[in-house]
């Protein structure tokens, strides 16, 4: 439904004050996200772009083959689809509900309208673009340099900032699709991390218990892509 006093827990958005949100407002409508929903398909019209409020998003790389890799993670700090304003009208990349929560929704063609009309939007979109840009540009060569171990861990990180929360609802068979490995590999990693006391993992929900530990695992990518993140 159309929300006539919209007030948002999406952070780009909430960031651009009152009077700029009021302007917004007529052109969004919250939406629910649900888990494995795809929000954009690669190399198809791009219709709506979304604000997430509660939940994850992931950028994929989609093989022919069929096999996935993620380039890039989008909570409520961030919008989906926002190369939009600039990029064309077809999604390079398969944006993926991974953890199900809430969206603000807006017609691509309203989108289009409000970033050239305001220069507050506009500066947020593409200051929040080159996040989306550097993390897939940081995701290459973590993908390429770092063992699963140092990945899982990233990967593990940057979910707990995104979503908020100490308990993340990650499978091993999710994992190994985002980090480009077999489950056995995130099995063996989620194991030895939890023998150590870093984190604790069942049911599907993983917690870090030992963040300052974790965080070493991970290596400077996570604090490079969080400063970054956090600029937003």
């Amino acid at each position: 439904m159309q929300d006539s006093n919209i007030v948002t827990k999406n952070r780009l958005l909430s960031g651009l004050g009152t009077a700029e949100l009021a302007r917004l407002r007529p052109n969004l409508k919250r939406i629910r996200l649900t888990r494995g929903e795809v929000l954009h398909a690669p190399r198809a019209p791009i219709t709506h772009i979304y604000f997430p409020e509660v939940g994850m998003v992931s950028m994929l790389a989609v093989m022919t083959t069929g096999e996935q890799i993620e380039t890039a993670i989008i909570g409520n700090e961030g919008i989906v689809g926002g190369w939009v304003a600039f990029d064309g009208s077809d999604s390079n990349t398969q944006s993926t509900v991974q953890i199900a929560g809430s969206a603000l929704q807006m017609p691509t063609a309203k989108f289009r309208e409000c970033y050239n009309a305001s220069d507050a939007f506009r500066k947020a979109i593409n200051k929040y673009e080159g996040v989306i840009r550097f993390q897939a540009q940081q995701s290459a060569a973590f993908h390429a340099i770092h063992t699963v171990e140092s990945r899982f861990c990233r990967w593990l990180l940057i979910s707990e900032d995104v979503l908020g929360t100490e308990h993340v609802p990650l499978t091993q068979e999710f994992l190994s699709h985002m980090l480009g490995v077999q489950r056995n590999s995130v099995s063996l990693v989620a194991h030895t991390l939890q023998k150590a006391g870093f984190i604790q993992y069942s049911r599907g929900k993983i917690k870090i218990l030992d963040r300052e530990a974790i965080e070493e695992s991970a290596c400077e990518c996570y604090s490079v892509i969080r400063e970054k993140m956090d600029s937003v």
